[in-house]
Parts: C-alpha cells; sequence; structure tokens
C-alpha cells in the first residue's frame, strides 16, 4: 500500500504515517513514530504536512496531541477529483500547442508496439476494417477482426497464402503465396476512411500510423488495387497471364526495383540470371504496343 500511496503523490513517509494512523486512531506522535518505525521528529513534521492537506487532523484540545486518519474516501477522492482536473486543464493546454493530429504520422519501432496499434486501430473501428495480410497474420488478427464484423463494420481482407482461419464474416479476397511474393512481409490497414497504417515485420519491425488525409487515401486506394486485383485474377486470370506471362512477370518486373524483380523471376521459373532477365528488365526490350518480349523459360520450369 506504501508504494500504491506513493504512486499518488505522497511521500514515502507521508504513506506510512497515514497508514500507521489507519491501523492506529488517536496516536500521539510518538505512537505513531513508533508504529511506522521513523525518528519522532520526523513524524511531527510529516504530520503537520498531512494535517495542511487535509489528509489527517488533530483529535485533541487539551493533553498530548492525538491525530486521527482522514477516511481513504475523502483522502483519495480528493486526489481523483484534482488530478483529473488538473489532467483536463493539461489536456487542453497541450492540445492548443499541438499539430492538428490529421496532419501527422507516428512511428512505432519494435513488434509488440506495432501489433498494439494494430489491435487497437481494429478495435475502435466504427464502419469499415479494410486490409492487407499475409495468412499468419491472422493467427493473432482474425478474432479481433470477427469482433469489429459482429460491432457493425464491414470487413474487407486481402490475404496473401494459404490461411487456414474462419473468414465467413468478411469479404475475402485471395492472393499469391507468400512463397511466390516478393517486398517482405507488409501489412496495410485503413480503417473508417479515416486512419491509416503501414507495417513492415521484416526485421527491423517498424510501422506509420496517421490521419493525413491524403495518405489515408493513399492507403485505402492500396487496399482497394489490391482488392480488385485479385477479383480480376480469380475470373481471368488465364487470359491475364497469357498476355504478360506466369505470375503477370512481364508487368511486374518492369515496375519492381531490379532486385525484386530479379527475384520475382526466379521464383516464377525463368531462373536468376541470363537473357531471360535481361529482356525483361531491359527499357529497349519494349514492344510498343505488345509489352514487353516475352522470355523463354528454361527447361524444366513451368
Amino acid at each position: 500500500m506504501i508504494d500504491r500511496l506513493t504512486e499518488l503523490g505522497f511521500s514515502s513517509q507521508e504513506a506510512r504515517v497515514y497508514v500507521a494512523l489507519l491501523e492506529q486512531p488517536l496516536a500521539t506522535g510518538y505512537e505513531v513514530a513508533k508504529h511506522a518505525g521513523m525518528p519522532r521528529a520526523n513524524v511531527y513534521q510529516v504530520l503537520g504536512t498531512l494535517a495542511d492537506r487535509g489528509v489527517v487532523t488533530s483529535a485533541t484540545q487539551e493533553g498530548p496531541a492525538r491525530y486521527v486518519a482522514c477516511p481513504p474516501a475523502d483522502v483519495l477522492g480528493r486526489i481523483k477529483q484534482q488530478t483529473a482536473e488538473r489532467a483536463d486543464s493539461l489536456i487542453a493546454d497541450l492540445s492548443a500547442i499541438a499539430a492538428p493530429e490529421e496532419q501527422a504520422a507516428y512511428t512505432l519501432r519494435d513488434r509488440d508496439a506495432v501489433t498494439s496499434q494494430v489491435l487497437t486501430l481494429v478495435a475502435e473501428a466504427r464502419r469499415r476494417v479494410a486490409l492487407c495480410l499475409t495468412a499468419s497474420d491472422l493467427t493473432w488478427l482474425a478474432g479481433p477482426l470477427r469482433a469489429a464484423s459482429e460491432a457493425g463494420c464491414q470487413v474487407v481482407v486481402n490475404v496473401s497464402g494459404d490461411e487456414s482461419s474462419d473468414l465467413a464474416f468478411a469479404e475475402v479476397y485471395r492472393h499469391e503465396p507468400a512463397a511466390r511474393s516478393v517486398g517482405g512481409h507488409v501489412l496495410t490497414l485503413a480503417t473508417d476512411h479515416t486512419t491509416a497504417l503501414v507495417a513492415s515485420f521484416d526485421e527491423p519491425v517498424g510501422a506509420v500510423y496517421t490521419r493525413h488525409p491524403a495518405l489515408v487515401w493513399v492507403v485505402e486506394k492500396l487496399i482497394r488495387d489490391e482488392t480488385y486485383m485479385a477479383a480480376i485474377y480469380e475470373r481471368l486470370g488465364p487470359q491475364l497471364e497469357a498476355e504478360f506471362g506466369p505470375h503477370l512477370v512481364q508487368l511486374r518486373a518492369r515496375l519492381l526495383p531490379p532486385e525484386q524483380a530479379r527475384q520475382l523471376i526466379s521464383i516464377v521459373g525463368f531462373g536468376a540470371g541470363g537473357e531471360g532477365i535481361a529482356a525483361l528488365l531491359d527499357p529497349a526490350a519494349t514492344t510498343p504496343g505488345t509489352g514487353p518480349v516475352p522470355a523463354t523459360p528454361e527447361k524444366g520450369h513451368q
């Protein structure tokens, strides 16, 4: 109890004296010092301070002064009210000097902070939750997403990889397995068209979340485009691959950073080197109106 009182603004000695008087009402300063295990001179000074603050009161008119602790409900209730008033005043003062929240982007630096913020945004959503994630993220997100749906939110999930979670409550759009994707373990989230978060779970783990309207719009558009692509690919996959190659490699390799483009080409079966990569990565290999020149798969690859 001493430690908990010090957390509320009591000094260690003040807390010990107050507790001693609760346990032994009508005690003299000498008796309080003995009960609390403190020097008598210190006790009288502390008693005076506590009396000035309305925490203890003198209960005798004559003879040795005896003290009584004021009821905890009164003492702590007053502290609670004063703390709330100070906090409200400080919130107002600090808000007056802070940049508008929608103008700021906040950075998170570790996995616990990132997952905590994701869960908070999902729990606070009132109308819509939309996100892109990998199947492994559903081990900790499926339950909160279900709760958001049950609370009345539209839940849109773009998931990469094989997921075993029950997502019947959500609009689900399935993408390529993680083993066939490039760019790392990334999660994007938008809630209520007002907040957005982009997280990388590759080391070093980090994320940015914001209420800035322009940044929220960018994340919303990214998630929508992923949704459109999944729906279109599910319906027209063979035609798209006939036009742009397996895994749309001829289109995607032109727009990815070079190292990710090489990784993608290797994944879909064109090997990690040779003329196939050069043709896909060389802008001069593009024939106007026809897209990049198709690469020839190495023998044994699909």
